[in-house]
């Protein structure tokens, strides 16, 4: 954390939570109850919340927030909005320094939640920085607003766009470029075929066809130039624009303040989603990586975010009431892909694996639009009642199990 003198004196709180987005709100949220008693800060560094799940939406046109202010959504909480940049984390110190209209604000804290997310990793592969556009908020030169810009010139023209990468956000881009703008030559290229399972990368592949999408598959892009990517086979594929969607990564302000990360910046955390370096901090959504068992498989998704961050805020909760929490777990419901406008869902509970029936169609874009519709409602519920929120599979963990898998992470990082 840098030494520059700070904006004012250092304000005290009892959480502060850093981000606002599905993790982070709900947990602010659920601390922020007036019968808590509790001081808690929300730092974001926007005021409109980001509906991740539908940036793909906005490759056609702007999509109206469902919350337009953070900080009118909160109003008549508890809770503080700081609308800020967070600069700088000192874990030890228990201060977080947030940069506001250009001067800094320092913060005290005796716990934090950490729901800065992630962004699409454009870090490790050559050039993808520089000629990639990818599905992240805001007004950045290569965000989606960007990319939405690049494609309304080119209409009628004809358009070479790449997507990098097969899982849901590729999926989603390449379905919505062919079906907006049906004259593009869309390519897909992934690393691997599979996603979901045999039937719904059937089912996906089929909808993508159908669409006119070509499909590269088995192929690494190790190179992004201005009119083309390059892959490790050596193979080159001309484009015009290029969308990256190859993988997630976290900010380094974890790892800047030394709490244990992994390699792609997720917070080493324990089956009460605390740091396993930093206990008072306590890591939800896409931010943090348990490193025991959570009943479902834990991936970065809206569900997950929603059930983590309320978690986080429950623990925060009981440790201050001298009650113990059963470890973090969860099931899942199914999951939806958009794919222009169709789509594929299927249902996945309790473990995230396809089961029963795969819906295709308009039918499965209606069905996945409602539940995106429901993260946000569900948010709208918990600012009138908090506490509302609950998940199945709350009790799939047992603490003889949580401790087994932290005795062997110890292990691993001992050896």
């Amino acid at each position: 954390m840098s030494k520059s003198e700070p904006m004012g004196p250092v304000r005290p709180y009892d959480v502060v939570v850093l981000g606002a987005g599905y993790a982070g709100l709900i947990a602010a949220l659920r601390l922020g109850a007036r019968k808590g008693g509790l001081r808690v800060a929300l730092i974001s560094a926007r005021d409109q919340f980001l509906e991740r799940v539908r940036l793909q939406e906005s490759i056609v046109a702007p999509v109206a927030a469902r919350i337009p202010s953070i900080a009118a959504f909160l109003g008549g909480t508890a809770v503080d909005f700081i609308c800020g940049e967070v600069s700088a984390l000192d874990a030890d110190a228990q201060r977080v320094r947030v940069e506001i209209d250009g001067c800094e604000q320092e913060l005290a804290f005796a716990q934090a939640v950490y729901a800065l997310g992630s962004h699409i990793d454009v870090e490790n592969v050559a050039g993808a920085a520089a000629h990639a556009y990818r599905l992240e908020g805001g007004e950045g030169s290569r965000a989606a607003a960007a990319l939405r810009a690049r494609l309304t010139e080119t209409a009628g023209d004809p358009v070479r766009v790449v997507v990098v990468g097969g899982a849901e956000t590729g999926i989603e881009a390449a379905g919505e470029i062919k079906t907006a703008w049906p004259g593009a030559d869309v390519t897909m290229i992934s690393r691997t075929p599979g996603f979901k399972g045999a039937r719904v990368e059937k089912a996906v592949r089929a909808e993508l066809i159908r669409l006119g999408v070509q499909l590269i598959n088995g192929e690494s892009v190790t190179e992004v130039q201005a009119t083309k990517v390059l892959t490790g086979s050596g193979r080159s594929v001309a484009c015009d624009i290029c969308v990256w969607a190859g993988g997630l990564r976290s900010a380094s302000l974890a790892r800047d303040a030394g709490l244990a990360t992994d390699g792609q910046g997720r917070i080493w955390v324990d089956a009460n989603l605390r740091s396993i370096s930093h206990l008072h901090i306590l890591a939800v959504g896409d931010a943090a990586h348990p490193i025991t068992p959570t009943g479902a498989p834990y991936r970065r998704s809206a569900f997950a975010a929603l059930v983590s961050g309320a978690y986080a805020a429950d623990a925060i909760l009981a440790q201050r009431a001298d009650r113990r929490l059963r470890p973090f777990s969860f099931s899942t419901f199914g999951q939806g892909i958009a794919i222009g406008r169709s789509g594929v869902g299927f249902v996945s509970y309790p473990d995230d694996r396809q089961i029963l029936f795969v819906l295709t169609g308009g039918t499965a874009r209606r069905v996945r639009n409602f539940f995106v519709w429901l993260v946000t409602a569900v948010l709208k519920v918990e600012r009138r009642f908090p506490g509302f929120f609950f998940w199945p599979g709350r009790r799939r963990v047992s603490w003889r199990e949580a401790n087994d898998a932290i005795e062997k992470a110890a292990e691993t990082v001992r050896a």
